[in-house]
């Protein structure tokens, strides 16, 4: 079965890419909210996680290009992680460090959202983030997703006093039937 993006600027993680989602997570830029840079155990997991959940299902988290065709992150969808006081579907990004603030991320996400609520049942998509990612927060709010105080959480991955811990929750409501999300182009 071949795997079809939902924007042409992701693609589908091969073993190609692994250099690059390396990269990706030893970049202090984006490391700094993963709570530090990964493990190369680490790393090789999650990669291996990532690939083969879009090769077999069609959906999770792609592999994000630039202009020029390079990959320089990872934005997509997920099953929340056990352990979590919730679970769903979250929708992730993370991108290295000079390929921030350009809108890459504004401009991929509406499609997978939309491609989420189309292969998928659930009547929210969730996002969530360190109290202290204003950025991050931000890009929640231009994609639609609304603040939710009553599910913000510790996250239970991270000690007492981390600076990291204290999360806040955002959720997109799943659209009403036949409304398109906000620059998607189908």
């Amino acid at each position: 079965m071949a795997v079809v993006a939902p924007h042409p600027r992701l693609r589908a993680w091969t073993e190609v890419e692994f250099p690059a989602w390396e990269t990706l997570h030893q970049d202090p830029g984006v490391a700094q909210w993963l709570g530090g840079a990964w493990s190369a155990e680490t790393s090789r997991r999650n990669f291996e996680r990532a690939a083969a959940h879009v090769a077999e299902r069609g959906w999770g988290v792609w592999a994000v290009l630039d202009a020029d065709g390079q990959v320089v992150g990872a934005a997509g969808l997920q099953a929340t992680r056990e352990g979590l006081p919730f679970f769903g579907v979250e929708a992730v990004w993370r991108l290295r460090s000079e390929a921030q603030g350009r809108g890459l991320i504004s401009t991929v996400m509406p499609a997978v959202l939309a491609d989420g609520f189309d292969r998928l049942p659930n009547d929210e998509l969730l996002a969530y983030t360190a109290r202290t990612n204003a950025r991050s927060q931000a890009v929640m709010r231009r994609l639609g997703f609304l603040r939710d105080e009553t599910r913000d959480f510790d996250h239970p991955a991270l000690a007492p006093g981390h600076p990291l811990r204290s999360h806040v929750m955002y959720r997109l409501p799943r659209p009403p039937e036949g409304r398109l999300q906000e620059g998607q182009d189908r």
